[in-house]
């Protein structure tokens, strides 16, 4: 007999299903799993178009190129615009506890981050910490600010010159200011959520060692 194996295993596995089953009766779960799945395929579609392993002609190319990236930046715009008072407010606050004397007010307002990010710890996280992460935040929501601008703003236009997409003023858009204020968005975004999954980590360690030392205590 292989004791390695579990012999509860197969019993787990109905549970997490379960679990799953269960998450997604929410109906906040669902549209997050919707928007995720418009993100992935709407995403992959246009790799494919812009790598060409999707053959179309150069105005059909820039049409679907366009109806993609519109479709992108119209979720990330409203979950820019959702999550907006979860990152400015926190953000003021740190800015007012750097340049205030602790007393009771500063005790209240610094518990008063947990409301926008249950991540935070005061014990653990440094308010020079939160700023980087909120400054990244702030940093995300600008760019994706000029973005929406660029691609609501501006009409597109094909290789040939033929306006392809008309927006708000027929003047075409800079491709380099478009790329430039993707790339601010996505480092952004990726940084500030890389520093948070690391001190989550962290805090999972050191948690970890707590147990086990007070295991071998007992």
């Amino acid at each position: 007999m292989d004791v390695s194996i579990p012999i509860n295993q197969p019993e787990n596995k109905p549970k997490n299903w379960n679990k799953i089953i269960i998450s997604l009766k929410s109906p906040k779960n669902i549209i997050t799993l919707i928007v995720m799945l418009i993100i992935c395929i709407t995403g992959a579609a246009l790799v494919l178009i812009l790598l060409d392993w999707i053959k179309l002609g150069d105005t059909k190319k820039a049409f679907w190129v366009e109806i993609f990236s519109q479709i992108l930046n119209g979720i990330f715009t409203a979950l820019s615009l959702l999550s907006f008072h979860t990152r400015i407010i926190p953000f003021i606050i740190i800015l007012q506890l750097l340049f205030k004397s602790k007393n009771n007010d500063y005790i209240k307002k610094q518990k008063s981050i947990k409301k926008y990010a249950n991540w935070y710890n005061e014990q653990y996280d440094s308010l020079s910490f939160l700023l980087l992460v909120y400054v990244m935040w702030i940093l995300n929501i600008l760019s994706q600010a000029s973005l929406t601008t660029l691609m609501w703003g501006f009409s597109s236009y094909d290789k040939n010159g033929i306006i392809v997409f008309s927006m708000i003023t027929p003047k075409p858009r800079s491709v380099m200011l478009v790329f430039i204020s993707l790339g601010i968005a996505l480092s952004s975004s990726m940084f500030a959520s890389g520093l948070i999954g690391y001190k989550l980590y962290k805090k999972n360690q050191l948690q970890k060692l707590k147990n086990s030392e007070s295991s071998i205590n007992i």
